[in-house]
């Protein structure tokens, strides 16, 4: 049987489904504005408007489940701490910080009123507070799996427990370090997401075969229902007490993940942009926002929803050019992706060696080598 999660280095064809779709639902929802006053500024009942954000309780929910499910947590040594930690700075904080303050300075000689510079790398900025509180929910599962000797499952359980009641019950404080309001937002997902990873692991091991399909049946029931009271909230046609609105979103978020998970779609196009989603998370708002302010100052009467598709398209396949174009050198990658090709070779390199050692016949030069250290 094949295992539900693969090595790290392979990618579930479902899995980067998932992430292309949401990657697009992100998309979408920053070419038409976070509110009545940005992007194309359409009313509380546009159409494009009461979708997008009946579906703001699903997107990043689903983001942030597949960061946890994806995340190898088993930490044993101090070493094999160290090594994870270093791996994420490089990959969530160096292109926060960079992509971040090219943003930053883009919007600032356009005059907008943007908040203090170097606040940006501490405190909720733009999308970019997504990378910020990611982190820190890395670094804590992280480092209580190592106080656990390991049981990353054990460690995401105590933080489940701790985090859950924590944001139904607390309100937003001031300053937002690391964005950690909306991180205690996305933990649940987070560490559910690992939680479901490492039970479809331990079911694999015990062959006992898929989820039964009654399930994914009665979480997309649940789900259309969930969307239905979400959309009247956000449409204001229903008012609930905070503490309830926020049980709502964990629900509304944990049951969009856990469908979509179990139902496995399967599409070579949205396989196509889950490879590419973390460039396009990182590029996508220069490219919508600089398509529809040309579009809007060149031809002010242009509909709105005619702004929508070129937008749309150019804020998917301009990040995968500049993808490509970061690719091309060590630094660029480093700096604009957060990957570390440098690195990669050396693994690749030590793999091959270590393959070519292993099968029988195969001729490799002896080269003696340093033990392994782990992580």
């Amino acid at each position: 049987m094949r295992s539900e999660v693969q090595a790290r280095s392979g990618r579930l064809e479902y899995v980067e489904t998932i992430r292309g779709l949401a990657c697009l639902l992100l998309v979408a929802f920053h070419v038409t504005g976070t509110n009545l006053t940005d992007g194309l500024m359409l009313d509380q009942w546009h159409p494009l408007r009461v979708v997008n954000d009946g579906l703001d309780n699903s997107r990043m929910p689903i983001f942030s489940f597949i960061s946890g499910f994806v995340l190898s947590a088993a930490i044993v040594s101090v070493s094999q701490w160290q090594g994870a930690m270093l791996s994420k700075v490089k990959r969530l904080l160096v292109p926060m910080a960079v992509v971040s303050a090219i943003f930053y300075a883009m919007r600032a000689l356009a005059d907008y009123d943007q908040q203090p510079f170097l606040s940006i790398f501490f405190v909720q900025y733009a999308h970019y507070w997504f990378l910020q509180a990611t982190f820190v929910l890395t670094a804590l599962l992280l480092t209580v799996s190592l106080l656990l000797k390991g049981r990353s499952d054990l460690a995401a359980v105590v933080l489940l427990v701790f985090f859950v009641p924590f944001f139904i019950f607390v309100g937003r404080w001031e300053p937002n370090v690391m964005s950690m309001f909306q991180g205690s937002y996305l933990a649940p997902f987070f560490l559910s997401g690992h939680l479901f990873a490492y039970y479809l692991r331990h079911r694999t091991r015990r062959d006992e075969g898929d989820l039964p399909a009654w399930l994914t049946v009665v979480l997309g029931v649940l789900l259309a229902l969930l969307l239905v009271v979400n959309t009247a909230l956000v449409l204001e046609l229903l008012h609930l007490p905070r503490p309830i609105v926020n049980v709502h979103r964990v629900i509304l978020g944990l049951c969009s993940a856990l469908f979509l998970f179990l139902f496995k779609p399967r599409s070579k196009i949205l396989f196509y942009f889950g490879t590419h989603t973390y460039a396009i998370f990182l590029f996508h708002v220069i490219f919508t926002g600089t398509t529809r302010e040309v579009f809007q100052k060149l031809w002010p009467a242009m509909p709105p929803e005619l702004i929508f598709l070129p937008a749309f398209l150019m804020g998917l396949f301009g990040p995968i050019l500049i993808e490509k174009l970061a690719l091309k050198t060590d630094l660029t990658a480093l700096l604009l992706l957060g990957i570390d090709l440098k690195a990669q070779r050396h693994k690749a390199a030590r793999r091959k060696e270590e393959t070519a050692q292993a099968v029988p016949g195969a001729w490799a030069p002896v080269i003696p080598t340093a033990p392994r250290e782990t992580g």
